[in-house]
């Protein structure tokens, strides 16, 4: 029994790799400089670096929510690893819809006080091609802050200006 179940595994493993192989295109970087918004409207600023296997892709990034002018307002910087996964359409395309699932750190503060804990994120978004290597980003996220977080779960929605290299 027990080699039908590892046999059934590799066939698995054999699979899939096959799948990601003949679906990639060309391995590429990119990165992406952003500006949005956040559930409690506010101005989030960041930038991502990435590697695209197409369909699959790794990436980082860096986001910036100021507290804003108004006292009560805290601010938010993450730093976080995503695996983004893209649809299987043709490279030639002008649109590419992706999901992104990652994880990392996060850094709150109010006023004197601050918290640094563990962050997930899970989103989607598109890339829509210009011209040459210049794409434009859209892009929905839900943080999930873990630890004493003032906001457990913030949205963010941003726009960006990608580039493939």
């Amino acid at each position: 029994m027990r080699d039908r179940v590892g046999t059934g595994r590799g066939v698995s493993i054999a699979l899939l790799a096959l799948l990601l192989g003949t679906a990639a295109d060309r391995a590429f970087a990119d990165m992406t400089v952003f500006a949005g918004t956040t559930t409690a409207s506010r101005t989030t600023v960041g930038a991502t670096l990435g590697l695209s296997l197409q369909p699959v892709g790794l990436e980082f990034e860096y986001a910036d929510t100021s507290s804003g002018r108004r006292p009560g307002n805290r601010a938010l910087r993450t730093g976080l690893f995503n695996l983004l996964l893209g649809a299987p359409f043709p490279s030639g395309g002008r649109i590419r819809i992706y999901g992104t699932a990652g994880a990392g750190a996060y850094r709150e503060s109010l006023a004197e006080q601050a918290r640094t804990g563990l962050a997930a994120s899970a989103g989607g978004g598109i890339y829509l091609r210009l011209t040459g290597p210049f794409r434009i980003r859209l892009d929905y996220r839900l943080l999930v802050l873990r630890g004493d977080a003032l906001r457990r779960r913030p949205r963010r929605v941003y726009a960006g200006l990608d580039i493939a290299f």
